[in-house]
């Protein structure tokens, strides 16, 4: 694979993760044209199709599948050369306190399990929390070392000051529970966060043009817990993130909406640190925490729920 660079080879291995343009460009804050076009000049340098697309999804050939470990083999080394080891700042008895910001769709059951999960990672480190944007505002925080680190959805611009980690890109789904006066089914109340709103968000663009259909209102909430608390209640459209789907819908009488063709269906989640860490080993710590919840929130929310139960006494006959 010769003439290939880093930036290539990272995004071949999102697109065998993921298998669509449009999920790694949300990944990679990119454009599709963008990702086509890495594509067209892997295939250049490989002279292999790569993928093959079949049922709306791109397929990797046998060679793509051959190659797939050597470039997450290269990649791996890149890293490690790239990266500063850092000397890690050893902890006092008393612990440390670190300030994490999290983008509110992330949702509050899966920002609580990572918190549970860095509280059992760092048992002597204290965890201060607080909502944020993927904005200069953010950036201007983790410079000045309001905050440490950030867990953020989305952001199309990242400040040079701050170095970001794509930890994973996620369908973003419709989710909707019809109002009690509602004469014809139909929802046009969405129920939307603050980040939602955002002049950088994607959505931004969609709503402005959801707007001009009749009847539609908007009511934008401070927090995840208020947004699907508020759609239960009263019946509304929310925009969630796919993991978080389960814990909206499963015990209550949300649906799925199919999405409209011009609504963003892929969301990213990425980790935000400063360019000047002082502690840069124990911030990539607590990324590898967040993000093995993030992949998996589901297992994780049930997996300490069960082990918590009590084990039922054996009946003896």
């Amino acid at each position: 694979m010769r003439h290939v660079s880093t930036k290539l080879l990272h995004v071949f291995v999102l697109l065998m993760e993921y298998r669509d343009l449009t999920a790694v460009a949300a990944c990679t804050q990119g454009r599709v044209p963008t990702v086509a076009y890495s594509l067209a000049r892997l295939r250049e340098i490989t002279g292999d199709a790569l993928f093959v697309k079949r049922n709306g999804t791109l397929e990797p050939t046998p060679h793509a599948v051959r190659l797939e470990q050597t470039a997450r083999q290269i990649l791996s080394k890149w890293t490690q050369l790239v990266q500063p080891d850092g000397n890690p700042v050893q902890q006092a008895i008393s612990g440390r306190r670190i300030s994490i910001g999290f983008s509110s769709s992330i949702g509050d059951p899966v920002i609580s399990e990572i918190l549970t999960a860095l509280g059992e990672r760092f048992p002597h480190d204290s965890f201060i929390t607080r909502p944020v944007i993927a904005d200069t505002a953010l950036a201007e925080c983790l410079e000045s070392g309001a905050l440490d680190c950030a867990f953020v959805v989305d952001g199309a611009n990242v400040p040079d000051t701050v170095i970001p980690h794509s930890i994973m890109a996620t369908p973003r789904r419709l989710v909707s529970v019809t109002r009690t006066d509602s004469m014809d089914g139909m929802e046009s109340d969405w129920i939307l966060l603050q980040e939602d709103c955002d002049d950088a968000s994607p959505l931004r663009g969609f709503l402005e043009r959801q707007a001009l259909t009749p009847g539609h209102r908007e009511t934008v909430v401070p927090s995840w817990h208020t947004q699907i608390t508020l759609l239960h209640a009263a019946g509304g459209i929310c925009p969630v993130l796919d993991f978080n789907v389960p814990l909206v819908t499963r015990d209550r009488k949300a649906r799925l909406l199919a999405p409209p063709t011009s609504f963003p269906a892929w969301a990213a989640v990425h980790f935000w640190m400063p360019q000047e860490a002082p502690d840069r080993t124990t911030l990539r710590d607590i990324m590898d925490v967040g993000a093995s919840v993030l992949r998996d929130p589901l297992r994780a929310i049930d997996g300490r729920r069960q082990a918590r139960q009590p084990a039922r006494p054996l009946a003896v006959a």
